[in-house]
């Protein structure tokens, strides 16, 4: 079925930002080219005498806030620098001007007078606490907890890896951007943050002002538009005390630096304890997770909803130290922790092998879950079939006839904490003989818009082309988070289910009025005894709020889907090249086919991008030296090869219509399948190094 969200953004009518008319002032941020640095002195009056008006750190007011659960982007920090700086690329000043150029022309006249200070370059430098990038805490380590269930078994063997997942970036196609005005005593704010109504809720805590957001369709997010929180908050601040409307669009040279949004950067220690069979007995887990110029960072403990991942293991310890560097903050990126804790499982489960002299598949299908649903110590896992994914897998004898001393082929298996709980409401009213289905958040290409309209169809009995969906500003929205954590599968069907049930109830009685008692329903109409009939859209206005909560049975997450992947990559001319990759995904019931596999697809090219290409690089002074999509490694098409997805699904007895959220699942084991089959071409050529790091650097192979 077409998806009705993309139509307009295909004919250039995608009511993007740049769609929005505008006439004002436009923002420039200036920013520090140190990664740390005292502030000794601004000097504004070069700009603000040749007509800027300049916002700095001295003149900014806000509340810090705490951290919430978006695992990033938090505000316990100013978003603008006011004595020091932490990062290249943090903002010391704003400057509005009456066009962007020379906006950018007067920024240059900025004079910051800084004194560099020894950067906080890395976890090892952090450690050390030699320099520190919050002084006030007096050390670099922001965070740190150790969470234990059962106990550590001393045997009968044992082996430790030293692992390392390199930090990254979402890089949407269209950057943060932003329209903000004072209005009303208050500010209105266009742009394509994430979040919805709940993201604004925290702008107005720190502002102490009342906040409207006008939600506008996104090029993308992947979770970092979250991270465009700390930058509405200056802007809104600036338009709210200069009394100007102002417009801002990021660079991609800005978001690479200073997008507070960077993916995790993790260094795990891991001792496994399991026996002459391949079974686990014990998995004990220290990880040291780099957050940036952060206070904190849920990424490092959003694992905990899958500390063993698919497999019965229970006796777990997870040890986590969250510091702070001269980094980019770290943001949500897609899977927020989890893709580095899944890639770090399957590392095991393939050294475990290797240790044994064992068929890799054979020692998880001797540890995988096998009977559902299974309770954890840290999660109920209700429903799935990772052993039945796992044999699809292998009966594919195509793909592993490909192996030769250049072709590998490595599998995994997966799970993801989809669906935290939480609230979302949608409204839904018939209005000039329309169904029109409300949502409190911009549409960020997911097609979760089509995903409404094309749930509201079906339980009303119509025709999609009765119903449309629109994107309600803040102050007329419902309680609404929108995407973020996989959770709009089973959100979109239980707030959707609440309001058309609440919607029709009201339509009866409606047509009871009509036409009398003893009315029946059907494909929209409603028809009394003798005959006569009445269109729901024939009935007048209506209107309904729904908001549909859930709450997870233990720990954070409601349901759990399952994967399994086969990657097959070549060595060749020094290139490592994948060539196929195929996807075997339970995602509960399916509310619609291909935007699944479109979404499957989607975090699969990002999980093999991240195990072969993608990576922040900095040099030894701590500077950023992946100021492009170029110099980061961004893969274009070519380098993704053909993806297969196929679904099986193991409908969840605890969500709405069974469904089960899946954006996420698909990142890390796609990267750990990757990983193991670069380790398979080393093992056929007889190399016994261990891939202990991602990206993966191809000289291994030379």
């Amino acid at each position: 079925m077409p998806r009705i969200d993309v139509l307009n953004a295909l004919l250039g009518k995608g009511g993007f930002l740049y769609d929005y008319p505008y006439k004002g002032r436009y923002g420039v941020f200036v920013r520090s080219p140190y990664p740390h640095a005292r502030i000794l002195g601004i000097d504004v009056s070069k700009a603000v005498n040749e007509g800027a008006l300049v916002l700095t750190g001295k003149d900014f007011m806000a509340r810090t806030v705490g951290s919430t659960e978006r695992e990033g982007a938090g505000l316990e920090t100013l978003p603008i620098a006011v004595d020091k700086v932490r990062y290249q690329g943090e903002p010391v000043a704003l400057v509005i001007a009456d066009n962007p150029y020379k906006a950018m022309d007067l920024a240059e006249l900025i004079d910051v007078q800084y004194e560099p200070l020894k950067p906080v370059r890395n976890i090892d430098d952090a450690l050390r606490n030699e320099s520190l990038v919050f002084e006030e805490l007096g050390t670099n380590i922001i965070q740190s907890q150790v969470i234990e269930y059962g106990q550590m078994p001393g045997g009968p063997r044992e082996l430790e890896l030293n692992l390392y997942w390199s930090r990254s970036s979402g890089n949407p196609i269209e950057t943060f951007a932003a329209i903000v005005y004072p209005e009303g005593g208050g500010v209105t704010i266009i742009s394509n943050l994430q979040g919805g109504k709940s993201i604004v809720a925290e702008i107005e805590r720190s502002l102490g002002i009342p906040i409207k957001h006008v939600p506008v369709r996104h090029g993308g997010s992947f979770g970092s538009k979250f991270s465009l929180i700390r930058y509405l908050i200056i802007l809104a601040y600036a338009a709210y005390r200069l009394k100007t409307p102002i417009k801002w669009v990021e660079t991609r040279t800005e978001h690479l630096m200073a997008s507070n949004s960077s993916g995790p950067e993790r260094k795990f220690r891991i001792k496994a304890y399991f026996d002459g069979e391949g079974v686990v007995k014990g998995l004990d887990i220290s990880i040291w997770e780099d957050a940036g110029a952060s206070k904190s960072s849920g990424q490092a403990f959003k694992p905990l909803g899958i500390l063993a991942g698919p497999y019965k293991i229970r006796n777990l310890r997870y040890n986590a130290t969250v510091v702070a560097t001269n980094k980019n903050p770290a943001g949500a990126f897609r899977g927020a922790g989890t893709p580095p804790h899944t890639w770090a499982l399957e590392r095991v489960m393939d050294a475990i092998a290797d240790e044994l002299g064992l068929d890799r598949a054979e020692v998880r299908r001797r540890n995988l879950i096998d009977s559902f649903p299974y309770e954890a110590p840290y999660a109920y896992y209700d429903s799935g079939n990772p052993k039945g994914l796992l044999e699809l897998a292998l009966s594919r004898s195509d793909l592993f006839a490909l192996r030769d001393e250049n072709t590998g082929v490595g599998i995994a298996v997966s799970t993801d904490p989809s669906t935290p709980q939480g609230t979302e409401g949608i409204k839904l009213r018939i209005s000039n003989e329309k169904i029109i289905v409300g949502l409190g958040f911009g549409g960020e290409g997911q097609g979760n818009e089509h995903a409404a309209v094309k749930l509201v169809a079906q339980l009303l009995d119509v025709p999609m082309d009765w119903v449309t969906y629109e994107y309600l500003p803040s102050n007329e929205s419902p309680e609404a988070f929108g995407p973020g954590g996989s959770r709009m599968a089973v959100f979109t069907a239980g707030a959707v289910l609440g309001a058309v049930e609440e919607l029709r109830a009201r339509l009866f009685n409606k047509a009871v009025k009509v036409l009398g008692n003893n009315v029946t329903y059907e494909k929209g109409y409603f028809r009394s005894s003798d005959g006569r009939r009445v269109s729901i859209l024939e009935l007048g206005d209506e209107e309904v709020t729904f908001t549909y909560t859930a709450e997870a049975r233990i720990g954070r997450y409601i349901a759990y889907p399952f994967a399994c992947d086969v990657a097959v990559v070549k060595y060749e001319d020094g290139r490592l090249k994948p060539i196929k990759h195929v996807v075997y995904l339970d995602p509960g019931n399916v509310i619609d086919e291909e935007l699944v596999k479109e979404q499957v697809m989607g975090g699969t090219a990002i999980g093999i991008s991240l195990a072969l290409y993608e990576a922040y690089r900095y040099d030894e002074d701590g500077n950023l030296l992946t100021l492009s999509l170029g110099d980061y490694g961004l893969p274009t098409a070519m380098d993704i090869p053909e993806i297969e997805v196929h679904l099986v699904p193991s409908p969840s007895p605890v969500t709405p219509l069974g469904v089960k959220g899946i954006g996420e699942v698909p990142v890390g084991v796609a990267a750990a399948a990757v990983t193991s089959a670069v380790e398979d071409i080393l093992r056929r050529r007889g190399i016994k190094a261990r891939i202990d790091r991602v990206p993966i650097d191809p000289s291994l192979l030379a």
